[in-house]
C-alpha cells in the first residue's frame, strides 16, 4: 500500500522515508546536512519519518518543523486535499506549482471539492 503524505508526496519516494525504512545512517547524515537551515540543525538521528500521518515521535525535530503537517493537523484533515482552504498561501509556499505532487493534491482536492462544502 502506497502512503501519501500531507503534502502529497508519495512516501515511498521520499529519500527521508526511504533512509528511515532502511535505517541507512549514511543516507541519514546526508539528508541531515542538507535538510539543516540556520536556526534548526538536523542531526542524523532527526532523520526519522514512518510517514507524517503517523503518530510515532510527534514532535520529532524532523516531522515537527514541517508547515503543512502542522497546518493539516490544525485542520481536522490528513491532506492538503481534503481542506476547504486548499490551495492557500502554506500550500503555495511549501508545494511547488508543476510538481508531481501539488498536481496530485489538486486532482485529489477536485474529486472530493463538493464533498467539502
Amino acid at each position: 500500500m502506497e502512503i501519501i503524505s500531507c503534502c502529497g508526496i508519495m512516501c515511498g519516494e521520499c529519500p527521508v522515508y526511504i533512509a528511515t525504512e532502511k535505517n541507512d545512517e549514511q543516507m541519514k547524515r546526508f539528508l541531515a546536512l542538507k535538510f539543516s537551515e540556520s536556526g534548526r540543525e538536523l542531526a542524523p538521528e532527526d532523520i526519522n519519518c514512518r510517514g507524517c500521518l503517523s503518530a510515532d515521535r510527534e514532535n520529532d525535530k524532523f516531522r515537527g518543523g514541517c508547515e503543512v503537517r502542522s497546518c493539516c493537523r490544525e485542520n481536522s484533515v490528513r491532506l492538503c486535499a481534503e481542506c476547504r482552504k486548499f490551495p492557500c498561501e502554506k500550500a503555495d509556499r511549501n508545494i511547488p506549482q508543476g510538481t508531481e505532487h501539488r498536481a496530485r493534491l489538486e486532482e485529489m482536492h477536485e474529486a472530493c471539492k463538493e464533498l467539502l462544502q
